[in-house]
């Protein structure tokens, strides 16, 4: 069942004219098994690429960048993976593709939510996108799309719902995606919506969630965000004193400035594109990470027009304060948030990345950078709690944590860390949010200090070769029974 974002514009249904351009390469099979193959060859197993019509059942899936680097040298290989839960394997989506399949190296590719769709920008910023069917067993490689041929950055997946009521008619899959070459700090990119399918040019004279839309021009140091179920886009613009934030709506293609913070002409904001921001899933309100005045702040903001001003939480300093960083003790012993937040679905939680070498300068000191998942809920209130709450100590436990998601239901985080005694590969580890217990269903308990089990869930032991994994994302999809 779909968990769709409740938005005030209700629109009627459109149909799309999908428009694609024929690959040269066949049909790609997405059940190629990793588990028990050479993580150099990832041999598989045929499937006829059969779709069904017939009863589903929802199942959870994690996907992932998996790279793989020969130990005396050579060219990594990477592959877009995910994991079934239900059937405990690993379906490599693009191995044995060739020349002309979906491409994983040159910058970037991911799945949209429900598995359905997969886009990758190549050389040149090409980007394309191409279907997967319903079993999630195939990439339709040869209707792949080319959505820009050149300069695009960025991109994200969404949908355009037009009845919250009836989230399951009349659903466009969009792809929002950056355009433009830049230009030093006073240079503009554009940002695009358009269905992720295609659209008919010819009948779109008129703005339309059925065709392709400008959503705002942004400064080269700005960004976007969007949610994976929602219609709303989020416009970053920065100077070197300000962020400004504003809404794209994709179903009345109207654009609307929400916030700005910061103070034209001022100094000591460090506002970028890049700042970790975020709207919840009831896109209810924003939560965005602010290092202002060399503070770093968890500010919420509704999602309304003309806000009150947002509600803030100090977290820790930067690195840069004039004071010093790593001051507070602690859970918040930390002097960065990485990547952009996390929330549960029912938007109540936010869950961050916290950095800093705080332990590095302890006594004793140690030799791993300090990193957990943290924690609070929406309104700011309470503690900002631990989730992983990761040793301090010169030991492997001390997870040197990469990037990390949360499954929809919320039983699940999985993130990235170095493996035991292997810093050059590291392993998928996942744990109960609530209790930080370790998922040990699938790999025995490691050698460790605290007496706490902890259990690598997805390595690699292949030999002659490091394995490393990144972009982890969560997905529930639809499969035939």
């Amino acid at each position: 069942m779909r968990k769709i974002v409740a938005l005030t514009v209700v629109l009627a249904a459109f149909l799309i004219s999908g428009c694609g351009e024929e690959g040269s390469t066949g049909d790609v099979r997405l059940d190629q098994r990793v588990i028990g193959g050479d993580s150099q060859t990832d041999g598989g197993v045929a499937n006829d690429g059969s779709s069904s019509s017939g009863p589903t059942e929802e199942q959870l899936r994690l996907s992932y960048i998996k790279q793989v680097t020969p130990s005396g040298g050579g060219t990594p290989r990477l592959d877009l993976v995910a994991y079934d839960f239900v059937d405990d394997e690993e379906i490599n989506l693009t191995a044995g593709q060739g020349e002309g399949g979906v491409d994983c190296a040159t910058s970037l590719c991911r799945l949209n939510s429900d598995m359905t769709w997969v886009g990758w920008i190549g050389t040149g910023g090409s980007l394309k996108v191409a279907p997967v069917d319903i079993g999630q067993k195939r990439i339709r490689i040869e209707d792949t799309r080319v959505v820009a041929e050149r300069l695009a950055r960025n991109f994200e997946f969404t949908e355009y719902v037009p009845n919250p009521d009836a989230p399951d008619e009349g659903v466009i899959p969009q792809i929002v995606y950056s355009q433009g070459q830049q230009m030093g700090g006073t240079g503009t990119i554009d940002v695009y919506t358009e269905p992720v399918a295609g659209y008919d040019e010819a009948n779109c004279g008129d703005a339309s969630p059925s065709c392709k839309n400008l959503a705002g021009v942004i400064t080269t140091n700005g960004g976007f965000r969007v949610t994976s179920e929602g219609s709303l886009i989020i416009l970053i613009e920065t100077t070197l004193s300000t962020m400004t934030l504003k809404f794209f709506n994709i179903g009345t293609t109207a654009q609307q400035t929400l916030y700005t913070f910061g103070e034209q002409n001022q100094t000591g904001s460090q506002f970028s594109g890049r700042l970790p921001i975020g709207l919840s899933p009831d896109a209810g309100y924003l939560a965005v990470f602010t290092n202002d005045a060399f503070m770093w702040r968890l500010n919420t903001l509704q999602a309304v027009p003309s806000p009150p001003p947002p509600q803030a939480i100090s977290l820790f300093e930067g690195e840069t304060h004039p004071d010093g960083d790593c001051r507070r003790m602690g859970n918040l012993a930390f002097n960065e948030v990485r990547f952009n937040p996390v929330f549960s679905t029912d938007s109540e939680w936010i869950y961050f990345l916290a950095h800093g070498p705080c332990s590095r300068r302890g006594d004793p000191p140690t030799n791993r950078d300090d990193y957990d998942i943290l924690r609070v809920n929406r309104l700011l209130a309470g503690d900002v709690e631990n989730v992983t709450n990761n040793l301090r100590a010169s030991h492997w436990s001390n997870h040197n944590i990469g990037d990390f998601a949360l499954s929809g239901d919320g039983s699940k985080i999985a993130f990235t860390a170095e493996r035991m005694n292997n810093v050059g590969s590291k392993a998928i580890w996942v744990i109960d949010p609530e209790t930080g217990a370790y998922d040990c269903t699938r790999k025995d308990p490691l050698p460790v200090l605290d007496g706490r089990e902890r259990c690598e869930f997805i390595s690699d032991d292949s030999t002659g070769a490091d394995a490393t994994y990144r972009d982890l994302r969560f997905h529930t999809v639809d499969v035939p029974r």
